[in-house]
């Protein structure tokens, strides 16, 4: 019987700063709490702070995985001294430690990486930096949905008009736009009317300004990020939050 491959969704953005990252923790509580094995990988291989703010203590990488893959030295496939462990059914890969490795990942192997790893995951959402690398380009060919995270800021809605042009010029089809109204609160000059007419395409989620996390920083230091402290009014709109990402991202709500 064939083995069912797990879905791949990438994260990105045209500008830092947006909230990629923190909605990548959101997504992979979302599905984890579906009752879905899901990995995250870190692939902001210069900046990723994921270890960071999972607070887990690292060893291997990104980097460790493609040179082992690349010198054939995985005998027993991509064991877990690769995959760190966050809670119940969340698993991560880890950036690059060092960034001077980021310019050494052999991303010749990455496809393979991607391809081996969704027989073992339903669910993987790659993290990824805002610069249209080579490392990034295989995620996207590999991607499910490429979602794009963006703020209402003038620079950001340019950078993201150029990269809605770039995915039209390629012929991608899977390219979702997702207003980050959490981040950068108070932000609102744009109307979404203006947005649409910026960026030449329909904006397919707003993430609301009622999911900005206040004690965030908090949360990382107490190596409580993973949960994002689900209680009261949060916890409703997170509820709230974690129904539309299903029914966007999986087709009508199927788990």
């Amino acid at each position: 019987m064939e083995s069912k491959k797990g879905k791949i969704l990438t994260i990105t953005s045209m500008k830092g700063g947006v909230g990629k990252t923190t909605t990548t923790m959101m997504l992979a509580n979302i599905y984890a709490k579906c009752g879905k094995k899901v990995l995250v990988i870190d692939l902001d291989l210069y900046n990723g702070n994921l270890a960071f703010a999972y607070n887990i203590k690292i060893k291997n990488t990104i980097y460790n995985l493609c040179d082992d893959m690349v010198n054939n030295r995985l005998v027993n496939g991509i064991s877990d001294d690769y995959v760190y462990k966050v809670s119940d059914n969340l698993f991560f890969i880890p950036a690059c430690k060092d960034p001077r490795q980021a310019s050494k990942v052999d991303n010749r192997v990455l496809g393979n990486i991607f391809n081996s790893l969704s027989y073992l995951y339903d669910v993987i959402l790659i993290d990824t930096n805002h610069i249209l690398n080579v490392c990034n380009m295989i995620a996207f060919e590999h991607s499910y949905k490429i979602i794009n995270i963006f703020t209402n800021d003038s620079f950001d809605l340019q950078n993201t008009k150029s990269f809605v042009a770039i995915c039209k010029n390629m012929e991608v089809d899977n390219l979702l736009l997702m207003l980050n109204n959490a981040c950068g609160k108070g932000n609102s000059y744009y109307t979404n009317y203006d947005i649409k007419n910026i960026v030449k395409k329909n904006v397919d989620y707003t993430i609301p300004s009622n999911l900005y996390i206040k004690n965030f920083d908090q949360l990382v230091m107490d190596g409580k990020v993973s949960s994002f402290d689900l209680k009261g009014d949060f916890k409703k709109n997170f509820d709230s939050f974690s129904e539309h990402m299903i029914n966007l991202l999986e087709e009508g709500g199927k788990k």
